[in-house]
């Protein structure tokens, strides 16, 4: 078992490259970003920044001849780009997206072809979607004809992203009929450097673009508006046989294994977005008067900023098991990375609608003056949802499973080896990381090791004293939660059971929202593991922490951290009824919530450093 340590150091590398985000010369800052939005113009300073700084081997698996050793490191960066621009953190994890296939099943050439783009500044786009097939990849319509050693592609690929300027694509296309009869290319495309005019500015019956394709016009967004979205119309484009990524008909199969990938990723940009939204509504609260005291003070808007945090602390837990498992244990990440992909955009998106009522009509304004990045982020992190499977797509996975989880469950089957290893604080030294294996990884899973946390967090509590660490009201209250959640669990078994019994209930709305309710339990199991592998990690004195840890550390030894999630997921599963008046542990989620903010840390368990404040401006 092996994990990836340091995984923060290329992550912490960035923000500090980036610097202050509120000052406006700097390519990384908020007044930049917000530029580019108002204009709906591709963020090329910012990007061509980061890979100046040198984001291309950090795309490149070190196995391939990159630096990049995990998927959680990876998310890291998605995380810290994300805080500042989703525009540009999503353009470069396109790239990622794109390029993951042919790391996964490409041959050494495509692998070397890709790692030259990459390196030279270049884009990837990833070419799946289809104006009339939307996500239904099986349906879709671009064809593949083979005339001895070429292909000849013809269709329309259309909501893709960096099709202004990439300089290659991924693209499916049919070579067969059925599932099978699905094949990823790898094709050259002859590249527009970013914010230069392209192509996809003029009329789509303009010539341009190249022999056998061109570039469909930009699409004006809501959100996301700097992004190159837009699309690719094929008419013969011919590519050779070894531009096939894989064998001829496994497309689907690496897609799908592709997804399992850069939905955890996806995750990294909805926290991102999240922890400026909250740190901007943080700011606002405690400056603000109302009432003769400052907002903050006032108890239902202490819930509302307890409640996002708490929200950030789950996502970042689930998504860590999720980035691990990828390396560790990829049978479970078919899983893993559903609940994932879920659950953290759909919450983020919501914690950011609950932290506009906190800062009302300032959660609309776009006067520059104002500093509005909450408003663009709100916007931009609505659309992570989409990414990768939308969510009647990621919920239609989930309830798939649910049957065969339940009767592994009942027949005591998940194996929780190395469970907490998965959880665990980062070791102190380089241990490094087992590469990408895609012949470990499958299509599905019929255990759930995850959920099966709760009953580790059990029977850890069910001594007759509390464990180190924990007062005697913690301990009750954690033996309460957990004895709830794990007879929610058990009943929604039963219910899958149930509706597997009846095909026709394969794709009801009961069934989805099993699916959704399945993903805040398995998370509660994330949150155990977390808290137990944190508990085995822990020092002599539990309360005491590790000398120069982050603020959130006292909160993880004490159980309050562990309340708080599970306290969190049970009211948003239905379990409790909402939550009630402020009490003494979210007083002390407040508290430390203020703290990480006057340590300029991320909001996190990790101790992560942002970029110190060089400038006035507002918070």
């Amino acid at each position: 078992m092996t994990t990836v340590a340091p995984v923060r150091s290329a992550a912490r590398a960035l923000e500090a490259h980036l610097a202050d985000p509120y000052d406006p010369a700097l390519p990384g800052s908020f007044h930049r970003a917000l530029a580019a939005d108002r204009a709906a113009a591709f963020p090329a300073d910012l990007c061509r920044t980061v890979q100046e700084w040198g984001v291309a081997e950090l795309l490149i698996p070190a196995a391939h001849g990159g630096r990049l050793r995990g998927l959680e490191e990876a998310f890291e960066l998605c995380r810290v780009l994300a805080r500042r621009d989703l525009t540009a953190a999503i353009a470069l994890g396109s790239n990622l997206l794109a390029a993951l296939p042919v790391w996964l099943r490409g041959s050494a050439g495509q692998r070397a072809a890709v790692a030259r783009l990459l390196r030279s500044g270049g884009y990837l786009s990833f070419a799946l979607s289809e104006r009339a097939h939307g996500a239904d990849l099986v349906a879709g319509g671009t064809t593949g004809t083979r005339d001895g050693d070429t292909w000849h592609l013809e269709g329309e690929k259309y909501l893709i992203n960096n099709t202004g300027h990439a300089g290659a694509a991924t693209i499916t296309a049919r070579t067969g009929s059925g599932p099978r009869g699905l094949t990823l290319f790898l094709a050259g495309l002859p590249a527009t450097p970013p914010g230069a005019d392209a192509p996809g500015d003029a009329p789509a019956d303009s010539p341009g673009g190249g022999p056998g394709w061109h570039r469909l016009p930009k699409v004006a967004t809501h959100g996301l508006r700097g992004s190159e979205l837009g699309g690719l119309a094929l008419t013969g484009l011919t590519v050779h046989r070894t531009d096939a990524v894989g064998r001829v008909g496994s497309g689907l199969e690496t897609i799908l294994e592709t997804f399992q990938l850069t939905r955890v990723l996806v995750a990294g940009l909805a926290l991102g977005a999240l922890d400026t939204c909250l740190r901007r509504t943080l700011g606002f609260a405690r400056t603000r008067r109302l009432y003769d005291g400052p907002v903050i003070a006032l108890e239902p808007v202490a819930r509302r900023l307890v409640d996002a945090f708490t929200d950030l602390l789950v996502g970042e837990t689930l998504a860590a098991g999720a980035c691990r498992a990828a390396h560790d244990r990829p049978g479970q990440l078919p899983l893993q990375s559903l609940c994932a992909k879920y659950l953290i955009p759909h919450r983020a998106t919501g914690a950011i609608e609950s932290l506009g009522v906190v800062l009302g009509a300032r959660s609309y304004l776009t006067d520059p003056q104002q500093e509005p990045v909450f408003e663009k982020m709100r916007r931009d992190c609505a659309v992570t949802g989409l990414f990768d499977g939308a969510t009647p797509v990621v919920l239609g996975g989930l309830a798939d499973q649910l049957a065969p989880l339940a009767e592994a469950r009942a027949a005591g089957r998940p194996d929780t080896r190395g469970m907490t290893a998965l959880f665990a604080p980062d070791p102190d030294g380089d241990t490094g990381t087992a590469p990408l294996d895609p012949e470990r990884m499958a299509l599905d899973t019929d255990e759930d090791a995850v959920a099966a946390g709760l009953d580790r967090l059990a029977a850890v509590l069910e001594g007759p004293h509390p464990p180190p660490g924990l007062t005697a009201a913690r301990h009750a209250e954690l033996r309460t939660l957990t004895g709830r959640l794990r007879t929610a669990l058990a009943a929604l078994d039963a219910q899958a059971i149930a509706l597997a019994a009846d095909p026709g209930q394969r794709r009801t709305g009961a069934a989805y929202d099993l699916a959704a309710r399945y993903t805040h339990l398995h998370a509660a199991g994330a949150c155990a593991w977390r808290w137990l592998a944190h508990r085995e990690a822990a020092p002599a004195d539990p309360a005491a922490g590790p000398a120069g840890t982050d603020p959130a550390a006292g909160l993880l030894a004490d159980g309050g951290w562990l309340t708080l999630c599970l306290r969190r997921l049970a009211g948003q599963a239905g379990i409790l009824p909402p939550a009630p008046a402020l009490d003494g542990l979210d007083a002390a989620a407040l508290t430390t919530l203020n703290d990480l903010y006057d340590r300029n840390l991320l909001f996190s368990v990790t101790g992560f450093p942002l970029a110190g404040r060089t400038t006035d401006g507002v918070s």
